[in-house]
């Protein structure tokens, strides 16, 4: 679980702050090319995974990862809206 002030932190990401980098790992003995969605220049990761095939599904991702993380700090806060 991700702590309050990390997630408060990627809950106030504007999207100029989303990004996607290309990712490469080995997969099976076997070098595999794909995306990872980015917040502040950081790789994040949901249920759906961290890497992905194409660059739209990793930068769905990230933004799905901001709102998880605007979840959280809506839950922790009783729903106040608080933009750092």
């Amino acid at each position: 679980m991700i702590d309050f002030d990390k997630a408060t932190a990627y809950a106030n990401a504007l999207d100029s702050d989303i990004s996607v980098e290309p990712w490469q790992q080995v997969r099976d003995g076997k070098l595999w090319r794909g995306y990872a969605g980015t917040i502040y220049g950081c790789p994040v990761a949901t249920d759906n995974g961290a890497t992905f095939d194409s660059r739209a599904d990793a930068l769905e991702n990230a933004r799905l990862f901001r709102e998880q993380c605007r979840e959280i700090r809506r839950k922790a806060t009783g729903g106040a809206h608080e933009h750092a």
